[in-house]
C-alpha cells in the first residue's frame, strides 16, 4: 500500500491540533449566581408565600424571621418579590418593601417584608361592635 506523498504533512498537523486542544472554543464563562432573600417581621400566620419574577414560590413558615429563595439568581438578572398568598389564621396582610433590584456581585439579603394583623371585629355584651 502506497500513501500519498502529503499524508504525512496532514497527519502532523492533525496530531499538533488535537494537541492544542482541538481547536475548539471552550465558550464564555458561566454568569455567577448568588441567592436572593432577606428579613420577616411580625409573621404570626401560617401560608405565606412569596414569589420571585411571577415564579420560583417560596413558602415560608409561621414565625419565620428570615427567608431565601431556592433558586440562584445570575448575576446581572433582574427579580421581583411579591407577596403571592397573604398568611392566615391569624389573618395578616404581608409587604414587601425594596423588592425590585437587579443581582449584583453578592447574595441579595436586603429584601424585608413586614405583616401585620387585622384587627378583628366582635359583638360587645351591650349588642355593639368594636375592635378586640
Amino acid at each position: 500500500m502506497r500513501l500519498h506523498p502529503g499524508f504525512g504533512l496532514i497527519a502532523a498537523l492533525a496530531g499538533g491540533i488535537n494537541a492544542c486542544g482541538g481547536g475548539t472554543d471552550p465558550g464564555p464563562d458561566p454568569v455567577p449566581t448568588f441567592t436572593l432573600g432577606g428579613t420577616v417581621a411580625g409573621l404570626a400566620g401560617g401560608g405565606l408565600v412569596l414569589q420571585n419574577n411571577a415564579g420560583n414560590d417560596l413558602s415560608v413558615g409561621a414565625g419565620a424571621s428570615s427567608f431565601t429563595f431556592s433558586g440562584a439568581v445570575g448575576q446581572g438578572a433582574a427579580y421581583s418579590v411579591s407577596v403571592k398568598i397573604q398568611p392566615s389564621n391569624p389573618a395578616q396582610t404581608c409587604t414587601v418593601t425594596g423588592g425590585t433590584g437587579t443581582i449584583g456581585a453578592a447574595n441579595v439579603t436586603s429584601e424585608a417584608v413586614a405583616c401585620t394583623t387585622a384587627a378583628s371585629s366582635t359583638r360587645r355584651p351591650n349588642g355593639s361592635e368594636g375592635a378586640v
